[in-house]
């Protein structure tokens, strides 16, 4: 079943999915997964209890899209960090609940304003999460960059291990970065990295032995990811995540990042997807 509730206003319509394989919340504004757990799952997707539903504000936790540019805009640098998806209502083309009870789920969000493209958010929502970021009818020439910035709830940041990025180079932007331990990389206070390039369907792993589960993370249309969680100090200066909720959650990003140097041509489509799966361990 998929209904449409109004729990934080009229502005933040949100789509409340509840079928035999998954309970999941979608949010309009921002094309933004609060929410998603497979039927007997703890949640998958970590969003934070202090996360501010404000017009013009992203939201704090879930999977915020940052479309069509990650970080500061390379052409503009008045235009919002991470692009104006995440901050945008997003219109619902399709919603459909299959026979086997998996969601079909299709949002558009037209140009909103002049040479910019246009964008598509495929989602497949049941047993397993995907989502397909479209980009589409680009009107020139530009530079392109996204990403999908994946919060993943976890017993303990600092208790968990991700697998997959062993052999990549990395940049770490983290001023006070402490050591972390690597191969596999269990995460110690703040993490901000760019790992570049990325082997494009290398599959990434959250391994979360207190919670006897890992999590799967399979990409497609990125050659790079993001592994980032702002530690104690800085998550405490945060109005909408605070002090303590660090630990709940690590940020793993299906991305494209500028270091990439993509650019997109008139006409030109680019589909960025990320596939997540729950794996039970002993």
């Amino acid at each position: 079943m998929v209904t449409t509730e109004y729990p934080y206003g009229e502005d933040f319509p949100i789509l409340k999915i509840d079928t035999p394989l998954c309970t999941a919340e979608i949010s309009l504004y921002g094309g933004h997964v609060l929410r998603w757990a497979p039927a007997g799952q703890r949640p998958v997707i970590y969003m934070s209890p202090q996360a501010v539903f404000r017009k013009g504000k992203a939201l704090r936790g879930g999977i915020p899209l940052c479309w069509p540019w990650f970080g500061k805009n390379t052409e503009d640098a008045s235009l919002p960090a991470h692009g104006t998806a995440r901050i945008s209502t997003w219109q619902v083309g399709r919603c459909e609940e299959g026979a086997d009870g998996r969601v079909q789920l299709l949002l558009a969000l037209p140009p909103e304003q002049e040479l910019m493209p246009s964008a598509a958010l495929a989602m497949e929502i049941g047993e397993e999460l995907t989502l397909s970021l479209i980009t589409l009818d680009v009107p020139r020439t530009m530079p392109f960059s996204a990403a999908m910035h994946s919060y993943f709830a976890v017993s303990d940041y600092e208790k968990v291990a991700l697998t997959g990025l062993e052999e990549c180079a990395y940049t770490e932007y983290a001023e006070d970065a402490v050591p972390h331990a690597e191969d596999p990389l269990i995460p110690a206070g703040h993490i901000d990295r760019i790992y570049h390039p990325v082997p494009e369907h290398q599959e990434l792993t959250i391994h979360d032995p207190a919670w006897g589960r890992s999590i799967r993370i399979c990409r497609a249309g990125s050659a790079s990811a993001v592994v980032w969680n702002p530690g104690a100090a800085l998550a405490a200066g945060m109005g909408d995540l605070g002090a303590g909720n660090e630990r709940g959650f690590l940020a793993v990003e299906t991305t494209v990042v500028p270091a990439e140097n993509t650019l997109l041509r008139c006409g030109e489509t680019h589909e960025l997807t990320t596939r997540i799966q729950v794996i039970n361990i002993g």
